[in-house]
Order: structure tokens, then sequence, then C-alpha cells
């Protein structure tokens, strides 16, 4: 990391004082020769060490997307998918890296990947396409496995799309009176901004569900009774819970398909399941 001016030039200043020769200068004009040197010099010696640190952040960016197959490369290769239902996208090999032959952005369907190695030593990628993310259907997750397994050579991975994890929030929420029109719609909408930001294959924290209720306008506080979560094929009874009955069971919940909704349950969902309370 570059020095500042300051730094450079105080060490130099440091250095003159300490020798016999030269600690003689001890001019505090702005016009001494020696001061003007030395604040060219450390000048010169920030610009360098600017240029070096520019350099060495070039070199670790490029080095961090470079095969043979970082996470941070196949993350980058897969977001370059291309998928149409008429025409074949073939990867080809091109200066010896898997790339199309021409590139067309709107059949780039993945928004949102990340690659993980699981315990058994796997490497799991996973994906959903869109905004807000959803699920690959069957022939586009099938296509994206061929693209995958055609550019991580003797590598195997195992690709993934789902549908999204939901979760299921009861809560009194204690609001300021004159915002009892708004205050409902509000509160869910937030929450499902929150959710929609998460960053993908990321955790969701149960604190920041309470900070994203009470960062509403007009809200007071609010109670967390029962929190639980779910992947989408898990029955809503068979949720996890993170707070059953006020208590805090678990504060994280690493997130299964990647990203995370309210809860779809008829009677289950945010409209049903938040208790807005007038003070």
């Amino acid at each position: 990391m570059s020095r500042s001016i300051n730094v450079i030039q105080s060490q130099m200043l440091a250095d003159i004082k300490a020798d016999s020769t030269l600690s003689g200068l001890t001019s505090t004009s702005k016009r001494a020769i020696f001061l003007l040197m030395t604040y060219i010099f450390a000048t010169c010696t920030f610009l360098l060490e600017s240029l070096i640190d520019i350099f060495k952040t070039s070199v670790e960016l490029t080095a961090s997307m470079a095969a043979p197959a970082s996470a941070a490369w196949l993350q980058a290769q897969v977001l370059k998918f291309q998928y149409s239902a008429t025409v074949p996208q073939i990867i080809q090999l091109i200066n010896f890296a898997p790339a199309y032959p021409t590139v067309d952005t709107t059949l780039q369907i993945i928004s949102r990947a990340s690659v993980i190695t699981t315990v058994a030593g796997q490497t799991l990628v996973k994906v959903a396409t869109g905004n807000p993310p959803g699920a690959l259907s069957s022939p586009q997750l099938s296509a994206l496995q061929d693209y995958v397994d055609a550019i991580g050579a003797t590598i195997k991975y195992i690709v993934v799309s789902t549908a999204a994890d939901e979760l299921y929030i009861q809560a009194d929420v204690y609001y300021q009176g004159q915002y009892s029109a708004i205050i409902s719609q509000n509160v869910i909408q937030a929450i499902g901004i929150f959710l929609a930001n998460l960053p993908f294959n990321g955790q969701l924290l149960v604190s920041d569900i309470e900070q994203t209720i009470r960062a509403v306008v007009g809200v007071n506080d609010c109670v967390l009774k029962n929190v639980k979560a779910r992947a989408d094929g898990t029955p809503f009874s068979s949720g996890t819970y993170l707070v059953q009955g006020e208590t805090w069971i678990s504060r994280i919940f690493p997130t299964i398909a990647g990203y995370i909704i309210p809860e779809t349950t008829s009677g289950q969902d945010l409209a049903n399941s938040l208790n807005f309370i007038a003070q």
C-alpha cells in the first residue's frame, strides 16, 4: 500500500536529522532547497508506489479470474452462459480458452451464480435466472450442465437451480397510529426488498429481519414470535425454526436455493402472520 507524500518526506527529514553531515539543515522555510528536494522526491515516490499498487491489484484480479478453474473464474464463465431454445449455443476453445464464437448478451440468462466446494469435495454451482431470481427450466439447466462440463475439463461440477427458499415471519409490529393506512403494506414491501437484496447463496441473519422492520417509517418496535425457513420442497410444517415462541433458536439460516422469498403458503404469508398494534 502506497505511503502518503507527508509520510515519505517525514522519513527523509528524519534521516537527514540523524545524519551528522546533514543535521545542520534545520530551516523551516518553504523555500529551503533541501525541503523542496525532499518534497519533490517524496511526490515521485508516492506516484511510483501508487502505480505499483494499481498494477498489483490488476494482476491479482486477472489471476483470480483466470483458468484453471478457480471459483471466481468459473462463476464468471457461468454468467457468460448463453441459451437459445432454437439455436444451439456451442462452446469452443479459442486461444486455448473456452468461449462462444459469437457473444450474444441477450442470450445470457444467468442472473446469479455462486461456486462452492462441499464437504464431500464436490464443486457445487448454484444458479438462478431473471430478476427477481427464479429457477432455470429443465432444458436450460441441462444445457448449462453441458456447458460447465465442457469448460471444466476433468473436474466434475454439479449444477443446481431450484425454486426459492421461503421464510415465515410471525411478529407483533408496534406502530404509530397515524400510519395505520399504509403500515402493513410498507412493512411487507420492506421485507420483500430486504430478502431480494440478500447476496446470492448468502446467509439470512435473524437480526437483520428485526432491523428491517424497525427501519420502516412509523414502526416503533417489533417482537419476533416465530420465524422459520424452508427449502421449496420442504413442507411448511417441517421448516427450520430460527425463532420459536419468542426464543431464538438460531441466528443464521444459510440459504439452500441461494435466494429466499416470504412464505407463500395460504394463511401463512406476511399479510396473515404479521400483527400490527397501534400505539
